[in-house]
């Protein structure tokens, strides 16, 4: 079970475009805020996040998306005029779901009948959206409630039409009953690893043995690499708590056939394992260590120390640890400053997304009739209407109604100890090269 902290890994990473207006200042001149809906009285809008935190099976799993979508409320709340959304204050209900079925359903139904959305959902176990689609307003009205998620674990989240999803699904979802299905992948990374280091890329490729849904995640977007060029020397499945020893077979794959490449695709800690084995064995010659989102993180260089040297990290957001693009971007200055520098993580970063897409649904829909006509309804219309979304450019820009993955990132690289952009070298700026979203036919449903 304590793999189960793999399924954090399994939405492939590309992110969100848009923009967004926080201040309440949106409101009509003389409007009176009343109350018009679940979670939304005279004077405050309530959200749920629902995350897994309180498990000894993996301690703290999404506490980042939790402190992040609480800094978010922080943010908004602080802007002049008021702040808050709509001529109200934003109060955050935090539903711990403790990677269980049931205190998942359970903080579903509860934030039914106390929130007016759910914004960076991260709950492992939300496996069906009944409770949330049989949600009703304060009408009585079966409404459904909004839902922008960070994590969708299972195919009913990933392509209902009520969730919106910070981190869009690798599958195209109106192929999901077909065999095959179809699959995006933002592959823009390899593109500039096949210009910096050459087109003769070849290496191992690993991915999360379990559960099914992380493993076919991995498989449909960070092993799509092979479809432009970087060809496997074998491709291997492994346990993503496994110890270092447990490298040793897919180390030695890299030493016989001389591989130049190498990847694994669940949580850092697999990284650090796989660097570690390659050095005790003498592996020479790798010009490309490849890591994704996860390794984004002080921990990776605190627990690879000098082993992690020269890891490129991709990550489809501006990177936040660097102090260029920081003053490049006051929302992802605000992103660190509002969440706390010692909590600002890699994958709160999609929580914080989430309530900006949020805001912009409800900005929008105070922009069209005033601050009395949001409900979850209009809320739904105008996430709806939400297409290219970068939350306000901190992420590489998304389809967010469309669930169309980033064709665009960021690469990093540690050298010295630090995580250092190398394309682009640019603070602000994205790497998009053409063709950097693909599409390939896989049969991943019904078939593992």
């Amino acid at each position: 079970m304590k793999l189960l902290r793999s399924i954090a890994l399994c939405a492939a990473i590309a992110i969100g475009i848009g923009t967004m207006t926080v201040a309440a200042g949106a409101q009509s001149s003389n409007e009176q805020p009343h109350a018009t809906d679940v979670g939304i009285t005279p004077t405050e809008i309530h959200v749920a996040v629902i995350a897994d935190v309180d498990t000894p099976l993996a301690p703290d799993l999404f506490k980042t998306s939790v402190d992040a979508v609480k800094g978010w409320a922080r943010y908004v709340n602080s802007k002049a005029g008021g702040g808050g959304l709509a001529g109200r204050k934003v109060v955050v209900d935090f539903y711990d779901s403790k990677l269980n079925p049931t205190q998942t359903r359970n903080a579903e139904i509860t934030a039914c009948g106390t929130d007016t959305a759910m914004i960076g959902t991260s709950a492992v176990f939300l496996t069906s959206v009944e409770e949330m689609r049989s949600c009703k307003d304060a009408t009585g009205a079966v409404t459904g409630i909004p839902d922008i998620p960070f994590l969708t674990a299972a195919l009913a989240q990933q392509c209902s039409d009520q969730s919106f999803p910070i981190v869009p699904p690798q599958i195209i979802c109106s192929t999901a009953t077909q065999h095959p299905q179809t699959y995006q992948a933002n592959v823009a990374r390899g593109y500039y690893y096949q210009a910096a280091q050459g087109k003769d890329l070849h290496g191992i490729y690993t991915f999360p043995n379990q559960p099914t849904s992380a493993h076919d995640s991995q498989v449909a977007s960070l092993g799509a690499l092979q479809v432009i060029g970087v060809k496997s020397d074998g491709d291997f499945d492994i346990a993503p708590r496994a110890t270092q020893l447990e490298w040793a077979p897919m180390v030695q794959t890299m030493k016989s056939k001389g591989s130049n490449y190498g990847q694994c695709s669940a949580e850092f800690q697999c990284t650090v394992n796989l660097r570690k084995e390659a050095a005790l064995q003498g592996v020479t010659g790798v010009k490309v260590w490849d890591c994704w989102t996860a390794c984004y993180d002080r921990q990776f260089l605190q627990g690879g120390g000098s082993d992690v040297e020269g890891e490129y990290v991709d990550t489809q957001f501006m990177p936040f640890y660097n102090k260029a693009d920081l003053k490049a971007n006051p929302m992802l200055a605000s992103f660190v400053k509002y969440t706390g520098p010692d909590k600002a993580a890699s994958f709160g970063i999609f929580g914080w997304a989430a309530g900006v897409a949020f805001a912009q649904a409800v900005d929008a829909q105070v922009k069209a009739a005033g601050i009395n006509s949001v409900t979850r309804k209009t809320i739904f219309e105008q996430l709806d209407k939400i297409g290219r979304f970068d939350a306000q450019g901190i992420l590489a820009p998304i389809d967010l109604a469309g669930r169309r993955v980033s064709s665009c990132t960021v690469v990093n690289q540690v050298k010295n100890g630090k995580f250092v952009r190398v394309q682009p070298a640019k603070a602000g700026t994205l790497y998009c090269p053409k063709n950097g979203r693909i599409t390939r036919r896989l049969d991943l449903i019904g078939k593992s």
